[in-house]
């Protein structure tokens, strides 16, 4: 299987990976918008008023840049009232991570009731993700943020490509205790966290976002203090919260809950409720706009 001598330290080995995934399985372009903001953004002489230009041409967009730069999430005191005043309260990693969210959700959301648990789940995890950063004092929550929120994105593409036999492996993996990962390698070759660090990659996405999404589910990659343990650890909070994908299996070691600040039930029970409170108010954004 081509996944088995994949080295995830060599970039020849992964250069070679992402071009058999290529070379197997449509990936489609990075959407427009997202491009035009990752290309604003990486201008030395860019500023916030182009960016609050161009999100303003969106008006779905704008809407929901508004409400989340109102939202307890940026407490201020005074409310913004345009979408240059929003791009300040948020910052520009904050709203990349909505720019890009808006565009996943279209992807994720377009096809099936697969797709719109997909996305579910993805929010969450992004969400759960950026809870976790802050407690752990990372430098970028917002990079967990689009780890959290990217990493399954493989499943859409092999759902894409074989509605009908994904569909299948969906239903066996409701009615057993089989791993979804694994029934993807025997019959895709490669599985999702795989798919999806291909397509991150043919994005041009940051690189610590593509390798925590194909570590997400490698325990021996999933250190305490990396990226991908805090997306495995995120994912973990959402099958608690009831906001998992199917066939998700890890399990969080007594190091790993401690790293957290959830190491006994209580704390671990209110962690996986502030998940949930935080899915719940941010997901309202995507479906009122």
């Amino acid at each position: 299987m081509e996944t088995d001598s994949l080295d995830r330290h060599s970039p020849a080995s992964l250069r070679k990976h992402i071009d058999q995934v290529k070379e197997r399985h449509k990936l489609p372009s990075a959407p427009g918008v997202v491009t035009k903001v990752m290309s604003l953004l990486k201008d030395p002489d860019f500023n916030a008023r182009d960016l609050a230009r161009f999100i303003s041409d969106d008006p779905a967009l704008a809407a929901r840049t508004l409400s989340l730069a109102r939202s307890p999430l940026y407490a201020q005191r005074r409310r913004a009232s345009t979408v240059h005043e929003a791009v300040l309260v948020m910052g520009y990693k904050a709203v990349r991570s909505l720019v890009i969210a808006t565009a996943a959700q279209s992807f994720m959301t377009r096809k099936s009731k697969i797709g719109d648990k997909l996305w579910s789940h993805s929010l969450a995890t992004a969400l759960a993700a950026r809870i976790l950063a802050r407690r752990s004092r990372m430098d970028d929550p917002e990079m967990a943020f689009l780890a959290g929120l990217l990493h399954d994105m493989g499943h859409m593409i092999l759902c894409e490509g074989d509605p009908r036999g994904f569909a299948q492996l969906i239903s066996e993996v409701e009615q057993s205790d089989e791993s979804l990962n694994l029934k993807e390698l025997a019959l895709y070759r490669f599985d999702h966290a795989s798919v999806a660090f291909a397509l991150l990659d043919h994005w041009n996405l940051d690189e610590q976002v593509n390798e925590a999404v194909i570590a997400h589910h490698d325990s021996t990659e999933s250190r305490n203090g990396s990226l991908a343990s805090t997306v495995a650890m995120a994912d973990y909070l959402c099958g608690k919260a009831g906001l998992g994908f199917y066939g998700e299996v890890f399990h969080p070691d007594s190091d790993q809950l401690h790293a957290f600040g959830c190491a006994d039930e209580s704390s671990l029970n209110l962690l996986v409720e502030e998940v949930r409170r935080a899915f719940e108010q941010e997901n309202l954004l995507f479906r009122e706009n």
